[in-house]
């Protein structure tokens, strides 16, 4: 699998959990293992989108950051 399919999967995956997170609130169930789930893939997904940048860009970004 690319890392564009990747990508796309997960954020379609991350779609489809926050739709099910929203109709478990409304209903007053418990969403926890959802919650859980949704946790691992927004971490997976922002190593995925930032795995593409230099070492410098990264730490330009942290100077910017703070205003260095």
């Amino acid at each position: 699998m690319s890392k564009h399919q990747a990508l796309r999967t997960i954020r379609s995956e991350v779609e489809r959990l926050n739709q099910e997170i929203d109709l478990r609130i409304i209903k007053g169930i418990s969403y926890a293992r959802q919650a859980r789930r949704h946790k691992i893939l927004m971490n997976q997904l922002a190593q995925l989108s930032s795995s593409g940048h230099s070492w410098f860009s990264r730490s330009m970004n942290f100077s910017s950051f703070f205003g260095i």
